[in-house]
């Protein structure tokens, strides 16, 4: 055991001696090879061991070998960077590659190049570098907005692609990977640090999409304090004995020179989280007048080496309505909420000759002038006329 260890720092050592010979400080390394700050150092001090791909990572930035290493080893071995998450050039389009359960998977994203690829990697990781302790305040806010910022760097990049698929295969797993943070957080549990951080960014990435558009028709789309929520729609939820805490992103409209409370946007990635919250709270809400839309990815894949992102929003194979999933049904049936607007692709709108109580359309990031804008202008122009009227 000592021994590998003393071949692990010999060859370390001779790592950084071919760094410093090619004239790149280990901030250059970590530039091209999208680490996070930190790693490269902790490799060349022994604090942190490379994998055999690693190592040939960093000798190709180099313009170095295996031999250039250690004499006598293979070197027709891929260069190719171990990380949760990576892309190959497969024509025109990409292939991304991860880990799911037990399987190699791949995500066909099309029209796509490496270099947007990098772009949203090197977004993420450039906004991941800027953490201290990842477990305050500060760090809770930079994750999110790292999140948030590598989500709306990858749908302005590829508009046509379906935003529920860039979330699930590609920005959660990129969150996940320890090598798009910095090296002193290798042993953090970044799944579960994504329950958090997910949810926070995804109500980000709405406000930062929607908001300047909206204000401009005189509606306000924000993320409130605690205080403020409790002053909004602590009232309202505490009959039913539930936590205002619990809302997402409030609505307020502007009238006669202030701003009205109107509503609550309800945002998930998936229908597995919170429901317990969700449904009751929405229906408190609508049923005190407010209005209170689902907003959501709808994600939902099973693993697979081919995985498709369905949701649980779509219909049968046959396409028959009456076999819908429970979930639709509480929306078009019982209308839990007033209405659920889907950024998964695959997700089925409600057919317009439908009789619902709410209705499920789907959209996308291309222009915030969309069905989602349209709804909340036209729930804010009913309000009004029902405040007006009592």
């Amino acid at each position: 055991m000592a021994k590998e260890v003393s071949n692990t720092g010999a060859l370390m050592t001779r790592l950084r001696e071919l760094r410093e010979q090619g004239g790149l400080s280990p901030e250059q390394v970590e530039e091209r090879l999208i680490l996070g700050p930190g790693w490269v150092p902790s490799f060349e001090a022994g604090e942190a061991v490379p994998s055999i791909s690693m190592v040939l990572a960093i000798l190709n930035v180099l313009g170095r070998s295996l031999d250039d290493l250690v004499r006598g080893l293979p070197t027709q071995i891929s260069h190719k960077l171990e990380r949760q998450v990576y892309a190959e050039a497969n024509g025109k389009d990409l292939f991304i590659r991860f880990t799911y359960a037990n399987y190699d998977a791949v995500y066909e994203l099309r029209k796509a190049t490496g270099d947007e690829f990098n772009q949203v990697l090197k977004t993420l990781r450039d906004e991941l570098s800027r953490l201290t302790n990842p477990d305050d305040v500060m760090g809770a806010a930079i994750k999110t907005n790292a999140v948030a910022k590598s989500f709306l760097k990858a749908v302005a990049l590829w508009p046509r692609a379906n935003p529920s698929d860039i979330w699930w295969f590609l920005i959660y797993r990129a969150y996940c990977d320890p090598y798009n943070h910095p090296a002193r957080f290798a042993r953090m549990d970044f799944t579960k640090s994504w329950k958090r951080t997910g949810g926070w960014a995804l109500e980000e990435v709405m406000v930062r999409h929607y908001g300047p558009f909206l204000k401009t028709k005189g509606i306000n789309l924000f993320i409130a304090p605690s205080e403020t929520k409790e002053r909004l729609v602590g009232a309202v939820l505490a009959e039913e004995r539930l936590e205002a805490d619990k809302a997402d992103v409030f609505l307020t409209g502007n009238r006669s020179g202030s701003q009205e409370f109107f509503g609550v946007v309800n945002v998930k990635a998936s229908f597995a989280e919170r429901r317990t919250d969700d449904v009751p709270m929405s229906r408190a809400l609508i049923a005190a007048g407010y209005v209170s839309p689902l907003w959501t990815m709808d994600c939902k894949s099973m693993p697979s080496a081919r995985p498709v992102n369905r949701g649980e929003l779509g219909l049968s194979r046959s396409g028959d309505c009456d076999d819908r999933s429970a979930k639709r049904k509480d929306i078009e049936d019982d209308g839990y909420f007033s209405a659920c607007f889907s950024y998964n692709q695959r997700t089925v709108p409600t057919p317009p000759n439908q009789k619902a109580k709410a209705r499920v359309v789907v959209c996308d990031f291309r222009n915030p002038d969309d069905q989602f804008a349209a709804f909340l202008f036209t729930e804010w122009q009913r309000f009004l006329k029902r405040s007006r009227r009592g």
